[in-house]
């Protein structure tokens, strides 16, 4: 298990720098001017309390230490590249929201949004990767499982680097997109891209 749970570490931390750099290009010229600030430091606290994540910190990453009062929190944002809590990559303001051209747009940013958690979900029975309390539980971790979603999140990200880079989703991917993230119930002029 601690092979597996080392291959899972690398690759988590790969996919999850992947995903935030994506997740920056619409958000970051917002984030990067906001007065009101939605990260908080009682969500850094999970990345103390999360034995996945603290071990992610550890072999993966060199960071500044934690403050108590403003957790991972600098001046210049968040000071992780990689394990921050899900709940971090689930959040966008209605400021980002609403500068999105269409519910398309809107829709694909839910899609990287939920991302990291997919790939952690059901990871130890019916629990997220993250909440695994100690190594025991870490022990039990569904590895197939996590490197599955993994691989799935995978081709989701490059589908939406290359709609990105060039409009065009590729008709590959749609089933991908709809298992991290269900399609929206409303339709608009995208219903097409929806209707796999």
């Amino acid at each position: 298990m601690v092979a597996e749970l080392t291959k899972i570490l690398k690759a988590y931390a790969v996919f999850e720098i992947q995903v935030r750099t994506q997740i920056a290009q619409f958000c970051a010229p917002f984030c990067s001017v906001c007065e009101s600030v939605c990260c908080r430091p009682e969500y850094c606290r999970e990345t103390i309390d999360s034995p996945f994540l603290t071990l992610l910190r550890s072999k993966a990453l060199r960071i500044t230490a934690y403050d108590a009062k403003r957790g991972w929190l600098t001046p210049t944002g968040c000071a992780l590249s990689a394990g921050r809590p899900p709940v971090c990559y689930q959040f966008s303001c209605k400021k980002i929201l609403d500068s999105l051209p269409d519910d398309y747009y809107r829709y694909l940013l839910g899609v990287l949004s939920e991302m990291v958690a997919y790939v952690g979900k059901r990871a130890i029975g019916t629990r997220h990767l993250v909440e695994a309390m100690n190594a025991t539980e870490l022990g039990r971790l569904n590895a197939d499982r996590i490197l599955k979603r993994l691989s799935e999140a995978r081709i989701a990200l490059e589908a939406i680097q290359s709609f990105a880079g060039n409009g065009a989703l590729p008709d590959s991917a749609l089933e991908v997109l709809k298992k991290i993230k269900p399609r929206p119930a409303s339709r608009s002029h995208t219903q097409g891209y929806f209707d796999v």
